[in-house]
């Protein structure tokens, strides 16, 4: 038994073009858009109110019942729910079971991962693993994170902020993307071939961080400097080593499955710089950009929710075709980790 993906789902709200934030917080703003490699986000914010007018779990319902109807099926015949976010309604009750109670599903399995930008391709890892054991045959695979309003004081107050939370307002978006997956059997041409899921610089020093709201820093504090509050990335740091991740991923990949850059006709991957492109393309010089899908310039850094609006799109845009080899990679600057998956169409 393995694993197929049936339908593909995303929502995401309005793209807020740098004016406004122009507007909000002038000579900075336009600081921080000449270091941006992009121009708007999608964002939830209303900023008259400085709050968001969705949640987490309600933009990936909206994703998820997209991906059911793409995928023919039925809310009540998902049997496992695997929901990854960074930024999730609540710590507790799960992500996951606000959104069965939401899709009005009578019973299912299902879990949260609390990760970044490797989480979708955690969740694709594991609910496949689920699959290919007969333990479930259709699972829903979430990707979704709403960011934009761990900065509401600054907006709200009219408060000065720092460059750097400034940039990280700027630089995420808000969104999310569904999967669903379904069994089928070997002999079946479609479907994926080969994952991976690994995490090997654990030792690095992380390339952000989340502080404010787990059970070291429960509430805004004087031990963590404001600007941080929101969120807190390394300058410098991600250009390094996230290239480093990617080369070790594809030569894995290449050395296991005996292919090499030229035989991938699509490369799923979230927002990825120029100077990584070009470091990884010196390692591997048959890598052909215009094979790489990602979200599109509109919406930001996207964490979670990249890889799954980047697949809907390029589906309903019919970007493939069938026996199209699709590497999806997933990676992210906390820790390091990664997770890697290849699949035929």
């Amino acid at each position: 038994m393995k694993g197929k993906i049936i339908g593909a789902g995303s929502y995401a709200p309005p793209a807020v073009s740098d004016d406004v934030y122009f507007e909000l917080f002038h000579k900075e703003a336009r600081i921080v858009s000449k270091l941006l490699p992009h121009h708007s986000r999608y964002c939830a914010l209303d900023f008259n109110t400085g709050k968001a007018f969705t949640t987490n779990t309600e933009m990936a319902y909206q994703a998820s019942i997209n991906a059911i109807n793409n995928a023919g099926l039925k809310p009540d015949d998902i049997d496992l729910i695997v929901y990854s976010t960074a930024t999730p309604d609540y710590p507790i009750p799960p992500c996951f079971a606000l959104l069965q109670d939401r899709l009005g599903i009578s019973k299912c399995m299902g879990f949260d991962i609390r990760s970044g930008c490797a989480g979708f391709g955690t969740a694709m890892y594991l609910a496949l693993s689920l699959i290919e054991s007969s333990a479930v045959h259709n699972a829903l695979v979430v990707g979704a994170d709403l960011i934009s309003n761990r900065f509401s004081e600054f907006i709200q107050q009219k408060s000065s902020i720092g460059l750097r939370a400034l940039f990280n307002l700027m630089f995420f978006g808000d969104g999310a993307g569904a999967v669903v997956l379904q069994g089928t059997d070997e002999s079946d041409s479609s479907g994926f071939y080969y994952k991976d899921m690994e995490s090997t610089m654990a030792d690095v020093p992380y390339g952000s961080i989340i502080e404010i709201g787990g059970s070291r820093y429960p509430y805004p504090t004087d031990e963590v400097k404001r600007e941080r509050w929101p969120l807190y990335q390394a300058s410098k740091v991600s250009g390094e080593y996230l290239p480093k991740v990617l080369i070790y991923a594809m030569h894995k990949f290449n050395d296991k499955v005996g292919t090499s850059a030229s035989d991938i006709d699509h490369y799923l991957m979230p927002v990825i710089s120029k100077k990584m492109i070009k470091i990884v393309c010196g390692e591997f010089p048959d890598l052909n950009l215009d094979k790489v899908i990602t979200v599109s310039n509109e919406g930001g850094a996207l964490l979670n929710a990249a890889i799954p609006i980047a697949l809907t799109d390029a589906i309903e845009k019919g970007c493939f075709k069938k026996g199209d080899n699709i590497l999806m990679y997933a990676a992210e600057n906390t820790k390091w980790q990664h997770a890697l998956l290849a699949f035929k169409w």
